[in-house]
C-alpha cells in the first residue's frame, strides 16, 4: 500500500486559488483574532496579539498552525508569511492539517523548483521557504510535527555583498522630490513623504508609523522618532530641507498641534485621521517616480539605498551611517554601498614608510 507522502507526491498543483485552498487550515489573523474571548480570566494584561489558550480557560480550539502566525507582532510580516504558506499548500492541494503534517522533503524541492520555473528571484524563493521552515519549527515546538523538512533543503543563492535596489544620482532625486505640485495640499503632503525617504533613508513601514509628536526639536536638533523593526525607537537628527517640508505641511494641514495623530494623513478626507498605508505610500512613489522620468525598477527601497551610498560618498563614516539608518551590523550596511573604488583611491597610496 502507498504510503500517504508517497500518495502526496504525485498530487499536481492545485488550481484553487490559495484563499480557497487553504482557508480552513490557515485562518487569517482577524479570524483567529475573533476566536479569543472577550473577557480572558487571565491575572495580566491580554496581549494585542492572541496567545495560546491554557486549559483553565474556555475557549474556541486554535489550530497550531493560526497560533503560529497570530504570534508575530508585524502585520506585513503575517501577510507575507501567511501568502507563503498558503501558496505551498495550494501547489499540493492540501485539503487539512493533517495532510500538512505528513509532507516531506520532496514536497519542499517540489514547491522550489515551480518558484524558480515560474520565474520567482532567488531572495524571494529563500523567503518562502523560510516562511515554511518557521511554521514547521512551531509545529515541531509544540510536538505537533516530529522534524522540520525544510531543513537540508538547498536554498538559491543571492548575492549577499550587495542590495539590489537602484541607487539614483542626486539630480534624479532632486527631481523626484520636485515632482509633487506645490499648490495642493496632497502634493505638499507627498513632497514630505519624499523627503523623509530621501533625507533618512528609512523603510517606507516606519513612515506610516510617524506621528505628530514624533517631529520635534530635542537639544537644537530637529528630529524624528522612528518605530523600526522590532518595535524599537530610532531617533535620527534631520536635514533643514526635510525641517522645511515637514513644516510647510503642518502648516498646511492643520494638525500639528494634534501629537497623537498620525503624521501623514489621507487625502482628502484627512478629517478621518486615517493614517497613510504602506501600500498607498508606495503607490505614490512609483507614481512621481514615472512623472520624474526615473528608470523602471526604482522602489521605494532605492531611496534607503540612495541615501546609504550618498551619505558615504560625502565622507559620512560607515558606522554613522549605520546609525542613522538603525543597521545593527556593519555588514548590512556595507550591502548598500554601491561606490565604485577608483585606481587613485588605492590604499597603497595612503601608506609612508
Amino acid at each position: 500500500m502507498a504510503t500517504r507522502e508517497s500518495q502526496l507526491k504525485t498530487k499536481t498543483p492545485c488550481s484553487l486559488p490559495p484563499s480557497e485552498a487553504c482557508k480552513h487550515i490557515l485562518p487569517s489573523p482577524t479570524a483567529v483574532a475573533t476566536a479569543m474571548p472577550s473577557e480572558p480570566t487571565l491575572s495580566v494584561p491580554t496581549p494585542a496579539i492572541p496567545t495560546l489558550p491554557t486549559p483553565s480557560q474556555r475557549l474556541t480550539e486554535l489550530p497550531e498552525e493560526a497560533v503560529w502566525l497570530a504570534n508575530f507582532v508585524s502585520p506585513r510580516t503575517q501577510r507575507t508569511y501567511q501568502a507563503a504558506v498558503q501558496g505551498f499548500i495550494a501547489f499540493h492541494g492540501l485539503r487539512s492539517s493533517d495532510e500538512l503534517r505528513t509532507i516531506g522533503q520532496s514536497h519542499l524541492i517540489a514547491w522550489r523548483e515551480y518558484l524558480i520555473q515560474s520565474g520567482a528571484s532567488p531572495r524571494t524563493v529563500r523567503n518562502r521557504l523560510a516562511a515554511v521552515s518557521s511554521l514547521f519549527r512551531h509545529l515541531c515546538e509544540r510536538q505537533v510535527a516530529a522534524r522540520n523538512p525544510v531543513t537540508g533543503v538547498q536554498r538559491p543563492r543571492v548575492n549577499a555583498s550587495r542590495v539590489e535596489a537602484a541607487v539614483l544620482t542626486p539630480e534624479q532625486v532632486r527631481r523626484l522630490l520636485h515632482a509633487p505640485s506645490e499648490d495642493t495640499l496632497q502634493g505638499i503632503r507627498d513632497r514630505a513623504i519624499l523627503h523623509v525617504l530621501f533625507y533618512t533613508g528609512c523603510r517606507v513601514s516606519e513612515v506610516t508609523h510617524l506621528q505628530v509628536r514624533d517631529f520635534f526639536e530635542d537639544a537644537g536638533y530637529w528630529v524624528l522618532d522612528f518605530i523600526v523593526k522590532g518595535g524599537q525607537r530610532h531617533r535620527l537628527a534631520i536635514h533643514h530641507e526635510l525641517q522645511l517640508a515637514l513644516r510647510t505641511y503642518l502648516a498646511q494641514s492643520g494638525h500639528g498641534a494634534e501629537r497623537e495623530s498620525p503624521l501623514f494623513l489621507a487625502v482628502p478626507r484627512r478629517e478621518l485621521r486615517k493614517p497613510l498605508t504602506s501600500r498607498q505610500v508606495s503607490k505614490l512613489f512609483h507614481r512621481y517616480a514615472r512623472e520624474a522620468g526615473l528608470p523602471v525598477g526604482v522602489t521605494p527601497h532605492s531611496a534607503r539605498a540612495t541615501f546609504i551610498t550618498e551619505a558615504l560618498d560625502r565622507k559620512c563614516p560607515i558606522e554613522a551611517v549605520q546609525a542613522s539608518v538603525g543597521h545593527r551590523h556593519i555588514a548590512t550596511t556595507k550591502m548598500y554601498d554601491k561606490r565604485t573604488l577608483h585606481y587613485r583611491e588605492s590604499a597603497s597610496f595612503a601608506v609612508r614608510y
